[in-house]
């Protein structure tokens, strides 16, 4: 049985939302942190925190690294034109409450404190 390679973007405009895209990995090499994935790079691999799971969690940057170098300029980004968009056009769908949940809490540790 082949395990779930699941792409999560790390900040994207609909910051309420998770969005994913599940790859089967016998179809992809395996990701490694900073490789190119799309227009973006991987920011980082977390296997799944369920250990019985050998699925993958590769978390990607749509800004590319640009936060870093902004941040030492005093600037923020405050949108991203049509990255939604984007995503859906390269195949990624919105998590269902109940990955977004999962991910958000075991993946990302981000805890409770991102919803209102």
């Amino acid at each position: 049985m082949s395990s779930v390679i699941y792409v999560v973007p790390w900040a994207i405009c609909d910051t309420d939302s998770i969005y994913v895209k599940k790859v089967s990995s016998d179809l992809v090499p395996t990701p490694e942190k900073g490789a190119a994935i799309e227009d973006w790079c991987i920011r980082n691999i977390v296997p799944n925190p369920d250990r019985r799971s050998k699925d993958v969690y590769a978390v990607i940057d749509v800004y590319n690294g640009y936060s870093e170098k902004m941040r030492e300029k005093g600037m923020s980004v405050f949108s991203l034109n049509n990255s939604v968009t984007k995503l859906m056009e390269y195949g990624y769908t919105k998590a269902t409450d109940t990955e977004a949940e999962y991910i958000r809490n075991k993946v990302l540790k981000l805890g409770k404190t991102t919803k209102k």
